[in-house]
Parts: structure tokens; sequence; C-alpha cells
């Protein structure tokens, strides 16, 4: 009896100490387990040291991701945090980071599209078309109806030859957003790619009317409109592309919202820049620039961004603070004088805009543009050589800096030399023919310059026309010089009416020099006498 308990002590206390050793074998495969899955996780990037706050973001996150790891969290849980802190670094363009973060992501939480669609525009960035599309198909396998994600899939296909790939994605995406310019461009490209001109017209208007400021679209057409011989509705669709804003990308809420955690001055004055470009300029100045003061407010780029936005909005002391405060913080800022010049002489202080110019040039010596305005601002003091002597060595650096070679036309004009500046501005409008302001200085001096032989009626009526082209014949001044040019060119009935209207828009906008001369010019037309005479 007594050796059967004594057994059966033995056999209890080994199934006792073989089940602590389970126990603890189990313990250390999960401990195991979960290390190497830490592991897994991207180092902190070196990060430049004004970049405190970003620091101890990335700090956080990177601690809260472990945390989960370490206190036992299901995996699930930690995808996600993973993914969360693959964001951030994504937000930061740390992109060697986020890479393993959403790879983790996708592993351990794997029902969640936005994972695999991060890493996708991730890849997109460094140009690995092949890895986008598998990302893509199984973001769509997870969310069919994301409708950026069939956008950037059907770019793909057509980015590598998949055409009629491409096309079953772009038509998806038009069924979830009837009227989409984007795939309606998409569709429009495809067609064309096949020489099927008059489907991809089509898709073109139907873009067009959609969202008329969709300029590729427009410019698109105009290719369209050259191959089926209709010249001037291609002129028309180009001109039409012109005036429309640079491309914005279609919306894209899961990559847009990335833009809330970025915490890198440089980044965020990227992304403002950016919004400048599209004319969102408030947008820039209140979410991208704002929040880069705060992080950097010693920082005289954020100061010198600052100062531009407001100059585009035509805020002159909130601009002329900010320069002044980028100017405190680096004196030798060459941008930030030249943005007061330009401040000054619009306040009509020619000569603290001169001074302002020349101090620049000093940290500027070859930029065009601080040369042309420094020429504008001696011009204006009626200093007509010196002028031309700066406008032409903004010239010597950019030779076809529009501005520059039209403000030498004027200044030449001014001097006296008018077959000089009839060269300019021919050379001007060479460059960019749609230009009324040098067509209607041009149509002018030929219209009434005072030596016979400059002036020519028929060519001024010709330029003078193109000046008034569209918005022009509700400007007045253009209307005087197409008046005056079909004086010179003998055709005083219709100098006579074309003066008459413009007299009756000179009234209405209150214009009491030009109602003057228009009055007293009409008396001369109707008598039958040219401008000169």
């Amino acid at each position: 009896m007594a050796r059967s308990r004594i057994h059966l002590l033995l056999v209890v206390g080994v199934s006792v100490l073989a089940l602590g050793i389970a126990m603890g074998i189990s313990f250390l495969v999960k401990r195991t387990n979960r290390e190497a899955v830490l592991s897994r996780l991207p180092d902190m990037p070196a990060l430049a040291e004004n970049a405190e706050v970003l620091r101890q973001k990335l700090i956080d996150a990177d601690q809260i991701t472990r945390r989960t790891v370490r206190e036992g969290k299901p995996y699930k849980q930690f995808g996600r945090k993973a993914g969360e802190l693959g964001r951030f670094y994504q937000a930061n363009h740390f992109y060697d980071q986020a890479i393993p973060c959403y790879r983790l992501a996708i592993e351990l939480d794997p029902e969640e599209p936005l994972w695999s669609y991060l890493l996708a525009s991730v890849y997109q960035q460094r140009g690995q078309n092949e890895s986008v599309r598998v990302l893509l198909e199984r973001t769509l396998k997870l969310a069919p109806d994301y409708s950026p994600a069939l956008l950037k899939l059907a770019d793909s296909f057509f980015k590598t030859g998949g055409k009629d790939q491409a096309k079953g994605s772009y038509s998806l995406r038009l069924a979830l957003l009837p009227g989409d310019p984007y795939a309606l461009l998409g569709l429009a490209r495809i067609a064309l790619a096949k020489s099927q001109w008059d489907e991809a017209q089509g898709y073109l208007e139907r873009a067009i009317e959609s969202d008329p400021g969709f300029g590729d679209a427009h410019r698109l057409l105009s290719t369209v409109h050259e191959h089926f011989f209709r010249t001037r509705k291609a002129q028309e669709s180009l001109e039409a592309a012109g005036r429309c804003t640079r491309f914005v990308p279609a919306p894209d809420p899961w990559v847009d919202a990335l833009e809330e955690l970025c915490y890198d001055t440089e980044q965020l004055l990227v992304l403002g820049e950016k919004a400048i470009a599209e004319r969102k300029i408030k947008k820039a100045l209140d979410k991208y620039f704002h929040r880069a003061m705060e992080l950097d407010p010693w920082n005289p780029k954020v100061h010198l961004a600052v100062g531009k936005a407001w100059l585009m909005l035509s805020q002159l002391e909130p601009a002329r603070d900010s320069f002044r405060n980028t100017l405190d913080l680096d004196p030798e800022n060459g941008e930030a004088h030249f943005y007061l010049g330009l401040i000054m002489r619009n306040e009509g202080k020619l000569f603290a805009a001169e001074n302002m110019f020349l101090r620049a040039l000093e940290f500027e010596s070859n930029n065009p543009n601080v040369y042309n305005n420094l020429g504008l601002c001696i011009l204006e003091q009626h200093k007509y050589e010196e002028a031309i002597r700066y406008f032409r060595h903004a010239l010597e650096i950019y030779p076809e800096h529009l501005e520059a070679l039209y403000n030498l036309g004027v200044a030449l004009w001014a001097s006296g030399n008018s077959m000089a500046a009839v060269k300019q501005y021919k050379r001007v409008l060479q460059i960019k023919p749609d230009w009324r302001t040098p067509a209607n200085s041009l149509a002018w001096i030929l219209a009434t310059d005072i030596i016979e032989s400059m002036r020519n009626g028929d060519e001024a009526v010709h330029w003078a026309l193109l000046a008034c082209k569209g918005e022009g014949w509700e400007n007045p001044e253009y209307l005087d010089t197409l008046a005056a040019a079909y004086a010179e060119a003998g055709r005083f009935d219709q100098a006579v009416q074309t003066a008459q209207r413009s007299l009756n828009l000179a009234r209405a906008k209150g214009d009491k020099s030009l109602i003057n001369d228009l009055e007293y010019r009409l008396r001369l037309y109707g008598s039958g006498k040219a401008f000169h005479e």
C-alpha cells in the first residue's frame, strides 16, 4: 500500500513537472514569436536637429506599437498598430520605414484594405508598377467600391500596355462615379491609342462638360480637332487649356488623410506649394504653413513661404511682416529683398524699391526676375536707357523671359525708338501669339506713330483685332486702338462705330481721361481724318 502511494505521488509529481515544462515551453515559444514579430519593425530614422516634435511623435507611435505586442494583445491588433505606424512614416516621407510596417499590417490584419492600398501608393512613388498592380487588385477584392484604387489600377495597366484591362477599370470607376473626368480622360487616351478618334472626342467632350476647367481634356481634344483639320477649334481648345489650372490629381481620401499626420517642416512647405499651384492659397496658409510655423518658428523658409502666400492674396501688410521676419532670421535672403521691393514698387516708393532690388541682386545675381522688376522700377522713373540695360541683362540670363521681352519693347518705345519697339513686340508675339497686351501696343504704334514710314493701317487692324479677341471686346483701350487702326486704314465708318463703343465703355467705367480723348478722336474720324492728322 505504501509503495502504491509512493508510486502515485511520483506519477503526479512527474505530471505536474511535465505540465510546468510544457507551459514554460509554450510561453517561451509565444515570447519568441512576439520578439520575432517585433524585430520586423523598422528602426527609427535619423532626423534633423530641428525636428523635435516629429521625433517625439515617431517615438510615441513606435512605442505604442511595440507595447501592443509586449502586453500580449492579439496579433490583429498589433497589425493595425503597425499599419498606423506605417501611415505616420509615409506621411513624413520615410518610405523605407513605412514598407515593413505595411507588410506586417497586411499579414496580421488581412481583412483591412487600407494597408495594401497605402503600400501600393508607396510603390507607385518608386515606379514599381508590377507590385502596385498586385496590391491594388488585393485592395479591390476587399473594397470593390473604392474608386481611387480603380483609377490607379487602370493607370497602371495603361502605362504598361494593358489597354483592355485599363479600359475595364476605367469603366468600373465611371460606373461608380458617373461623369468622372479622370475616367473619361483615361478612356479617351485608350481610344486615341487605337485611332478611334470619334470615340475619343465623345469621351473628352463629356469630361469637359463634367469639369470645364479640366485642362488635360481640352489639351487632348485639340489633338482630335487637329486630326480632323479643324484648325480654329484646335486653337480654341489650346486656349481653353491655357486658362485652366495645372493638372490636379483625383481626390484620394485614404492618401489625402496622411497630410494630417505630417510633422515635417520641409514636407509641409512642399504640400503648401502644391496647394498654391492648385490656387488653394488659403488652404496652404491655414493647413500647411500654419503648422510649419508652429513646428519651426525660427525657420526663414517658413516665413518666406507665408509672405509669398499673403502677397498672392494681395494682403500687403502681413506679406511685408513675413518678409521682414525672413530677413531678421536670414539677412542674406535674396527672395525676401525681392518681394519687399515688389511691395514698395506697388506702393509707388520707387527709390526704396530700387534699393531693395539692388540688394536682392547681391544674393541672386543671376535671377532674371530681379533684373526685370528693377528695370520696371527705373522705367517708371523715366530713366529709359538704364531700364533698357536691365531688361537686356534679364534676357541675357533667360532669353525667352516674356515679361522682360515686352518691357524692353515698352522702354524702347518710350525712348523714341519706335522701329526697335515694333521688332521687339513682334518677337514677343512669335513666342506667345495670343498675348493681347503686346498686340495692342504694336497696333497702336502702327496706327499712330508720327513717323509716316512706321504706320501701316492694315497691319495695325490685324494686331488690334487680335488684342480685342474674346474679353478684349470689353476693354475700351483696346477698342480705342482698333478705331485708330481702322482710321489709318481708311475705314472711317468702322473707326467711328468702334470709337463710339469704346466711349460707351469708358463712360460706364468713369474713365474721364479716356472719355475726353475719345470724344476728340470721334470728331476726327467723323471728318475722315486719322489719329495723327
